[in-house]
Protein backbone atom coordinates (compact mmCIF):
# COMPACT_ATOMS: atom_id res chain seq x y z
CA UNK A 1 0.00 0.00 0.00
CA UNK A 2 1.33 3.15 -0.68
CA UNK A 3 0.25 6.82 -2.11
CA UNK A 4 1.38 9.28 -4.84
CA UNK A 5 0.23 12.07 -6.55
CA UNK A 6 -1.58 12.54 -10.02
CA UNK A 7 -0.61 14.35 -13.24
CA UNK A 8 -2.54 14.42 -16.44
CA UNK A 9 -5.58 12.38 -15.36
CA UNK A 10 -7.94 11.20 -17.72
CA UNK A 11 -10.90 8.62 -18.08
CA UNK A 12 -8.66 6.29 -19.80
CA UNK A 13 -5.99 6.54 -16.80
CA UNK A 14 -3.45 9.00 -15.24
CA UNK A 15 0.55 9.87 -15.18
CA UNK A 16 0.97 8.79 -10.59
CA UNK A 17 4.17 10.14 -8.95
CA UNK A 18 5.12 7.34 -6.85
CA UNK A 19 8.39 7.28 -4.02
CA UNK A 20 8.69 3.24 -5.15
CA UNK A 21 9.23 2.12 -8.83
CA UNK A 22 6.66 -0.05 -10.37
CA UNK A 23 6.99 -2.21 -13.36
CA UNK A 24 5.04 -1.97 -16.31
CA UNK A 25 1.73 -5.15 -16.37
CA UNK A 26 1.62 -4.65 -12.34
CA UNK A 27 -2.30 -4.41 -11.48
CA UNK A 28 -3.05 -1.66 -9.18
CA UNK A 29 -6.04 -1.23 -7.09
CA UNK A 30 -6.14 3.01 -7.22
CA UNK A 31 -8.23 5.10 -4.73
CA UNK A 32 -8.15 8.40 -6.26
CA UNK A 33 -8.64 11.15 -3.76
CA UNK A 34 -10.89 13.91 -5.16
CA UNK A 35 -12.52 17.16 -3.93
CA UNK A 36 -15.99 15.04 -4.43
CA UNK A 37 -15.25 12.26 -2.99
CA UNK A 38 -13.01 9.29 -3.70
CA UNK A 39 -12.77 7.17 -7.39
CA UNK A 40 -11.86 3.76 -6.75
CA UNK A 41 -10.66 2.07 -10.18
CA UNK A 42 -8.17 -0.74 -10.99
CA UNK A 43 -4.80 -0.40 -13.36
CA UNK A 44 -2.37 -1.57 -14.87
CA UNK A 45 1.04 0.23 -15.21
CA UNK A 46 1.82 0.55 -18.72
CA UNK A 47 4.97 2.79 -18.71
CA UNK A 48 7.43 3.87 -16.04
CA UNK A 49 9.97 7.21 -16.65
CA UNK A 50 12.65 8.32 -15.03
CA UNK A 51 12.67 9.98 -11.24
CA UNK A 52 12.58 13.62 -11.56
CA UNK A 53 15.07 16.19 -9.44
CA UNK A 54 14.73 17.38 -7.47
CA UNK A 55 12.03 15.32 -5.28
CA UNK A 56 12.90 11.71 -7.03
CA UNK A 57 9.24 11.27 -7.85
CA UNK A 58 8.97 8.14 -10.08
CA UNK A 59 6.50 9.22 -12.95
CA UNK A 60 4.09 5.93 -13.74
CA UNK A 61 1.92 5.65 -16.49
CA UNK A 62 -1.38 3.55 -15.93
CA UNK A 63 -4.70 2.65 -17.42
CA UNK A 64 -7.98 2.08 -16.05
CA UNK A 65 -8.80 -1.54 -16.34
CA UNK A 66 -11.91 -2.00 -14.78
CA UNK A 67 -13.87 0.96 -13.34
CA UNK A 68 -17.97 0.59 -12.28
CA UNK A 69 -20.50 2.51 -14.12
CA UNK A 70 -21.33 4.97 -10.88
CA UNK A 71 -17.23 5.71 -10.54
CA UNK A 72 -16.76 6.21 -14.00
CA UNK A 73 -19.46 8.96 -14.22
CA UNK A 74 -18.04 10.59 -10.94
CA UNK A 75 -14.51 10.70 -13.00
CA UNK A 76 -16.59 12.13 -15.72
CA UNK A 77 -18.16 14.61 -13.54
CA UNK A 78 -14.90 15.33 -12.12
CA UNK A 79 -12.87 16.17 -15.17
CA UNK A 80 -15.69 18.05 -17.39
CA UNK A 81 -15.39 20.80 -15.49
CA UNK A 82 -11.55 20.91 -14.97
CA UNK A 83 -11.53 20.76 -19.11
CA UNK A 84 -13.62 24.17 -19.32
CA UNK A 85 -10.99 26.44 -17.50
CA UNK A 86 -7.24 26.71 -17.08
CA UNK A 87 -6.85 25.56 -13.16
CA UNK A 88 -4.31 25.60 -10.68
CA UNK A 89 -5.07 21.88 -9.67
CA UNK A 90 -7.53 20.15 -7.32
CA UNK A 91 -8.10 21.57 -3.88
CA UNK A 92 -9.36 18.84 -1.67
CA UNK A 93 -11.52 20.40 1.80
CA UNK A 94 -9.94 19.23 4.84
CA UNK A 95 -10.41 20.77 8.47
CA UNK A 96 -7.24 19.90 10.39
CA UNK A 97 -5.52 21.26 13.29
CA UNK A 98 -1.80 23.42 12.71
CA UNK A 99 0.79 24.81 14.54
CA UNK A 100 2.57 27.57 12.26
CA UNK A 101 5.81 28.91 13.52
CA UNK A 102 6.73 32.15 11.58
CA UNK A 103 10.52 31.96 10.70
CA UNK A 104 11.07 34.95 8.48
CA UNK A 105 10.26 37.40 10.24
CA UNK A 106 10.46 35.22 13.36
CA UNK A 107 7.68 35.37 15.39
CA UNK A 108 5.19 33.25 18.14
CA UNK A 109 3.80 30.31 17.42
CA UNK A 110 -0.13 29.80 16.23
CA UNK A 111 -2.49 27.36 16.32
CA UNK A 112 -4.71 27.48 13.38
CA UNK A 113 -6.59 25.20 10.76
CA UNK A 114 -5.66 23.89 7.39
CA UNK A 115 -8.28 24.10 4.89
CA UNK A 116 -8.78 23.49 1.36
CA UNK A 117 -5.38 22.26 0.71
CA UNK A 118 -3.45 20.62 -2.82
CA UNK A 119 0.02 19.62 -3.49
CA UNK A 120 0.80 22.96 -3.91
CA UNK A 121 -0.41 25.11 -1.02
CA UNK A 122 -3.80 25.60 1.50
CA UNK A 123 -6.17 27.59 2.74
CA UNK A 124 -5.03 28.35 6.63
CA UNK A 125 -7.32 30.16 9.29
CA UNK A 126 -5.18 32.47 11.87
CA UNK A 127 -5.87 34.38 14.83
CA UNK A 128 -4.06 37.16 13.46
CA UNK A 129 -2.70 38.27 9.96
CA UNK A 130 0.67 37.60 8.87
CA UNK A 131 1.85 39.85 6.08
CA UNK A 132 2.28 38.26 2.41
CA UNK A 133 5.88 37.27 1.69
CA UNK A 134 5.88 35.43 5.74
CA UNK A 135 7.89 32.46 5.65
CA UNK A 136 6.37 29.11 8.08
CA UNK A 137 6.94 25.80 9.61
CA UNK A 138 3.69 24.33 9.29
CA UNK A 139 2.82 20.88 11.90
CA UNK A 140 -0.04 19.30 10.95
CA UNK A 141 -0.99 17.16 13.86
CA UNK A 142 -1.58 13.80 13.00
CA UNK A 143 -2.03 10.93 14.93
CA UNK A 144 0.87 8.57 13.95
CA UNK A 145 3.29 11.11 13.92
CA UNK A 146 3.38 15.11 13.45
CA UNK A 147 4.32 16.24 9.84
CA UNK A 148 6.11 19.26 9.73
CA UNK A 149 6.57 21.38 5.86
CA UNK A 150 7.45 25.00 5.05
CA UNK A 151 5.20 27.61 3.40
CA UNK A 152 4.98 31.28 2.62
CA UNK A 153 2.29 33.28 2.85
CA UNK A 154 0.75 33.87 -0.67
CA UNK A 155 -1.90 36.14 0.07
CA UNK A 156 -4.01 37.09 3.72
CA UNK A 157 -7.85 37.90 3.55
CA UNK A 158 -8.03 42.04 3.29
CA UNK A 159 -9.98 43.73 6.47
CA UNK A 160 -12.68 45.24 4.49
CA UNK A 161 -13.53 41.03 4.05
CA UNK A 162 -12.59 39.48 7.68
CA UNK A 163 -15.59 39.33 10.37
CA UNK A 164 -14.74 40.24 13.88
CA UNK A 165 -13.46 37.83 16.15
CA UNK A 166 -13.08 35.42 13.46
CA UNK A 167 -9.91 33.67 11.96
CA UNK A 168 -8.50 35.01 9.07
CA UNK A 169 -8.00 33.41 5.91
CA UNK A 170 -4.56 33.35 4.54
CA UNK A 171 -3.41 31.24 1.63
CA UNK A 172 0.12 29.63 1.66
CA UNK A 173 2.44 28.10 -0.62
CA UNK A 174 4.32 25.18 0.79
CA UNK A 175 7.91 25.87 -0.19
CA UNK A 176 10.30 23.27 -2.19
CA UNK A 177 9.49 19.89 -0.62
CA UNK A 178 11.76 16.98 -1.02
CA UNK A 179 9.74 13.69 -2.37
CA UNK A 180 9.73 12.17 1.49
CA UNK A 181 7.71 15.50 2.67
CA UNK A 182 5.36 15.18 -0.94
CA UNK A 183 4.58 11.76 0.02
CA UNK A 184 3.13 12.23 3.46
CA UNK A 185 1.19 15.14 2.06
CA UNK A 186 -0.59 12.67 -0.19
CA UNK A 187 -0.59 10.14 2.96
CA UNK A 188 -2.40 12.71 5.36
CA UNK A 189 -4.64 13.63 2.51
CA UNK A 190 -5.27 9.89 2.22
CA UNK A 191 -5.84 9.19 6.02
CA UNK A 192 -8.87 11.38 6.10
CA UNK A 193 -12.37 10.48 5.94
Amino acid sequence: MGAGWTRNLSEGGACVELAERLWPQVSLAMRLRTDRGPIEVEAEVVWVGEGTPPTGSIPHGVVFTRISSDQAQALRDLLLPLSMAPHAGVRLPVALQVTCRPTWPEGPSLQGVAEDMSRGGLMLRLSRALAPGTALEITFHRASAPLQVRGEIAWVEPPERRTPGAAIRHGVRFSAQDWTVSLHLGLLLAELP
